[in-house]
């Protein structure tokens, strides 16, 4: 006998869909500054790709983006944290890559649920639009960080494999070592507040902001 799905069940579906780096955001076409640093030789191999993405989860993306994904899930108005997002992403291209995949995120969802997200008036970026998302379709608060996070973290190793000579057994290994930064910035992102928003990735920022002038590139930022 097959039980009925639950409406957990359903809203864990859901939200791993929308988590999928296939959900036609268009996600996939950004590195966060890695091409830049793939292009420069001081991210060659598995091991500086696991710097780099530590070094985003500690310091960078994950200070920021995590936090306002569990935030704008308690919200249905999440004006304040788009305006502080816009500060905290400093540098044009990855600022307007996080609002051109929220407005690509909340578009293709509205579509499939449109019974869920009715009448919900979307926020800018995509962590906050994100955290809607999840809320609206069932998803508790943890699930939707986790999603988001892991996420974030499988399709930042995808793009890995296309920089450079890594195999995706090799990126997957590096994912997984990186488990407990992952676990780590979950359990911080559902404790903040909108003050503990931050971002220090200096070196982060600069390739980000110097990847619109590569001669040859594979993303759009």
């Amino acid at each position: 006998m097959i039980n009925t799905p639950t409406s957990e069940t359903r809203a864990l579906l859901r939200l791993l869909q929308l988590a999928d780096s296939a959900f036609p955001a268009g996600a996939y076409a950004f590195s966060d500054g890695l091409e830049t640093l793939v292009q420069r030789g001081e991210v060659t191999d598995a091991g500086g790709l696991y710097a780099f993405l530590g070094g985003q989860l500690q310091q960078g993306w994950g200070r920021c983006d995590p936090p306002a994904c569990a935030l704008a899930w308690a919200r249905t108005d999440a004006n304040d944290l788009d305006e502080l997002l816009d500060l905290l992403k400093p540098v044009t291209g990855p600022r307007t890559a996080s609002t051109r995949v929220g407005h690509n995120l909340h578009r293709a969802a509205a579509k499939l649920w449109p019974e869920h997200l009715a009448g919900l008036s979307p926020a800018r970026h995509q962590a906050a639009v994100f955290g809607q998302l999840a809320a609206a379709l069932g998803a508790t608060q943890e699930a939707a960080v986790t999603a988001f996070v892991g996420g974030w973290r499988l399709g930042r190793a995808t793009s890995a494999t296309r920089l450079m000579r890594l195999g995706g057994l090799d990126a997957q290994r590096v994912v997984s070592r990186l488990e407990t930064e992952a676990e780590r910035c979950v359990q911080r992102a559902l404790t903040a507040a909108p003050d503990d928003l931050c971002s220090f990735a200096p070196v982060l920022d600069v390739a980000a902001a110097e990847q619109a002038t590569l001669d040859v590139r594979l993303f759009q930022s």
